[in-house]
């Protein structure tokens, strides 16, 4: 097994960028950063693309079993050390594993709802933890949707899938311009 011990290594630091929205954008993947997060994720059916994992950290029963599925997940598994992943990460939670995934693309219309949805509708959110926590709330009540209206941060800012605790996978979702009102559809003129 080969462990990744540059902190320049070209595959460490195109993951770091991710951290930016414009590279998450322009790379169209994203950072899944945690056991639980990752665990959503793939039951939901993200596509990883590669997941760095820093054994030494992996001491949860969690990050174990997640371990042993990962095999089965299409994605490269890159060994790193600590100093690595610690760049890697989100924040101060290192649990060791983290993971370069596709970005979902779910639209208005991969939203199904059965009869009588409740549905939540953010609009112009800025704060990634705020996104992540109405989610977390949406998963809890068990909302059908949650649709996310001219957001100000984007949806799959690592926080956002961090505060979320990966409830950012599996609760339906969509993102939405906001409408432009024009004078006389309603609006003041």
């Amino acid at each position: 097994m080969t462990i990744i011990t540059s902190l320049q290594n070209p595959r460490v630091k195109a993951a770091t960028h991710l951290r930016d929205r414009r590279q998450r954008e322009k790379q169209q993947r994203i950072l899944v950063d945690g056991a639980r997060e990752l665990c959503r994720a793939l039951d939901a059916g993200v596509r990883m693309v590669e997941v760095f994992v820093c054994e030494e950290l992996c001491d949860s029963s969690s990050n174990r079993q997640l371990l042993a599925s990962l095999g089965g997940c299409g994605a490269e598994i890159l060994h790193v050390n600590r100093p690595v992943f610690e760049k890697l990460a989100f924040g101060h939670r290192a649990e060791g594993v983290l993971g370069v995934a596709e970005m979902p693309q779910p639209t208005l219309d991969d939203v199904v709802m059965g009869e009588n949805p409740l549905v939540a509708v953010l609009e112009g959110v800025e704060k990634p933890g705020n996104v992540g926590a109405v989610l977390r709330s949406a998963d809890g009540a068990g909302l059908s949707a949650l649709i996310v209206a001219d957001p100000a941060t984007d949806l799959y800012n690592p926080n956002a899938i961090r505060a979320s605790l990966g409830t950012i996978f599996t609760v339906p979702r969509a993102v939405l311009p906001a409408a432009k009102h024009s004078p006389g559809c309603g609006g003041k003129s």
